[in-house]
């Protein structure tokens, strides 16, 4: 198994890596089909390189000071600038984009080639450096910290950039702009332009025609005189003359370990593919219906397919390789642990790939996957000739199983057979059965019905003597209640009468006592004796 220890490559984190610059490079990409001129703004770890793209993207600063130090600072923190850092730790890891629309001009600020971020992340941010002036025609601009007028130091950092990254001296290096920063003299710029033209000229550096000067900031007010509108401008202005560069690809250094990296590591996952496939599909072919097995044959052919052909990238061939491979082995559910390096290592190809011009190496890296195509499509070959003898096998197999099955189910039908005539005798006597116990129960219902009859007729006549009884019965009750009437009405009429009587008297026996209450008032005689009508012959008593 291949170590990447042995590599200096740690997966995880080239993986998390390719995701950053990935977004990166699909925009650049994407901003290169608008037609733009590209400037790169490129510088050593601590050249204050951010620091200018900030200022040209039109950021807003601060001039900060605490006990401890004193520096620069974003006045309004935002994505779209590049973070700070005053010290020597380089804080730019991917390129960061500014799209000037009116000049229309890409500006990118590209990462340190020497800070601290490991040998891995420099060979990624050259490449990157390389595909960008190799896509198109590009200008670029190198920011040097140049506090004092002697530039001796910092023109062989010049020249060891140059010959970093232009090895091959296949460019026209005084198209390089320069950006003099933290400048900290007395002298003019004019007067400082020339001194370090002079200065390069001496250490074999052609001449520069585009050097700008930024002067040093240690205030509020030196701040806002030197990143002031004008000179923002004024900087832009030099920048967009600058002469574009034309650069052939060439090998990195040290991208040989790229390529080992890939071959060795390819080769461990193609083995791991075909040994997984080889384990999980002597198990699985045994399980497979006929539908299944054709579509196993269907993707075999297509892997098949693959291996013959000789793509124009070779790339194309190993994606196609592992991906048949992977869905062969997510259809049929192989048991296995490749799935997730072959994923991730196909990442790490495929972006390594689109570099494949800058890596030493890699056509050894062609021919060796032209090797491993031959292994796999020999390895393939005798897969399936394995699987079709196996299918075979089973085939043999299930035809005399299918055999035994119809003799089983011969001998079972016969003995269906058996019971069925069986049960048609039993059915037939109880059919026997069932018809004399049908003419027992019609003879009851014939004997029942007549019984009935009788009854029904008995209860008719009954019911005819009921009628005239109840009708006797109210005949009586009717007269009974004339009568009862009558004798009512005769009882009514007497009482009647008696009252009426009774109501004369009463009158009377009130006249009565009237006339006596008057009887001391008729004579003058003196008696009161009876009148001349003596006693009880008053005429109120003749009634």
């Amino acid at each position: 198994m291949i170590q990447s220890d042995k590599l200096n490559i740690d997966e995880k984190t080239l993986l998390q890596t390719i995701d950053r610059i990935s977004a990166q490079l699909d925009y650049f990409e994407q901003k290169l089909q608008s037609n733009l001129q590209v400037l790169l703004l490129v510088g050593n770890t601590g050249s204050g390189k951010s620091t200018i793209f900030n200022f040209l993207c039109g950021a807003k600063f601060k001039y900060v000071v605490t006990d401890d130090e004193e520096y620069l600072d974003l006045a309004e923190n935002s994505d779209l600038y590049s973070e700070m850092n005053s010290g020597m730790k380089s804080v730019t890891r991917e390129p960061k984009y500014y799209y000037h629309e009116t000049i229309n001009h890409l500006l990118i600020d590209f990462p340190g080639f020497h800070d601290t971020n490991g040998e891995i992340d420099q060979l990624i941010i050259q490449m990157i450096f390389y595909k960008f002036i190799t896509r198109s025609n590009v200008k670029i601009a190198y920011v040097i910290t140049h506090p004092q007028v002697n530039f001796f130091e910092r023109g062989h950092a010049l020249q060891s950039f140059i010959n970093s990254v232009f090895k091959e001296k296949n460019v026209d290096i005084s198209k390089l702009a320069l950006i003099l920063n933290h400048y900290n003299g007395n002298l003019k710029e004019e007067k400082l332009i020339i001194n370090v033209q002079k200065q390069l000229k001496d250490i074999e550096v052609a001449k520069h025609e585009w050097i700008s000067v930024i002067r040093r900031i240690d205030s509020q007010e030196k701040l806002d005189e030197v990143f002031s509108v004008d000179n923002r401008e004024k900087l832009w202005c030099e920048l967009i003359t600058v002469n574009e560069i034309q650069f052939q690809p060439q090998f990195l250094p040290y991208s040989d370990r790229i390529s080992t990296y890939i071959t060795e590591k390819s080769s461990l996952i193609l083995n791991q593919i075909c040994q997984q496939m080889d384990y999980n599909l002597s198990i699985k072919s045994k399980e497979l219906n006929d539908e299944q097995f054709t579509l196993l044959q269907s993707l075999i052919n297509s892997i098949s397919y693959i291996l013959s052909q000789t793509p124009e990238h070779i790339e194309d061939w190993f994606n196609k390789f592992i991906n048949v491979s992977l869905e062969l082995s997510s259809t049929f559910h192989f048991e296995n642990d490749i799935s997730e390096k072959s994923i991730n290592f196909l990442k790490i190809f495929n972006f390594f790939s689109f570099f494949s011009e800058f890596i030493y190496g890699y056509s050894a890296f062609e021919k060796h996957c032209i090797q491993v195509q031959q292994k796999c499509t020999y390895f393939l070959e005798n897969l399936q000739k394995k699987i079709e003898l196996q299918r075979a096998f089973e085939e043999r197999n299930r035809e005399q199983q299918n055999r035994i099955k119809a003799e089983q189910q011969f001998t079972t039908e016969s003995q269906i057979r058996i019971q069925k005539e069986q049960l048609y005798a039993q059915e037939y006597e109880n059919r026997i059965k069932y018809e004399q116990q049908l003419k027992m129960e019609q003879q009851l219902r014939t004997v029942l019905e007549q019984d009935k009859k009788g009854m029904e007729q008995q209860y008719k006549e009954y019911c005819e003597k009921s009628l005239q009884i109840q009708s006797n019965l109210q005949n009586l009750i009717q007269t009974e209640k004339i009568q009862k009437q009558q004798v009512e009405q005769d009882l009514k009429r007497q009482l009647q009468e008696l009252q009426n009587k009774l109501n004369e008297m009463e009158q009377r026996r009130k006249e009565w006592l009237e006339h006596r209450a008057k009887g001391p008032h008729f004579g003058h005689h003196g008696h009161h004796g009876p009148g001349p009508h003596g006693p009880g012959h008053h005429p109120w008593f003749k009634k």
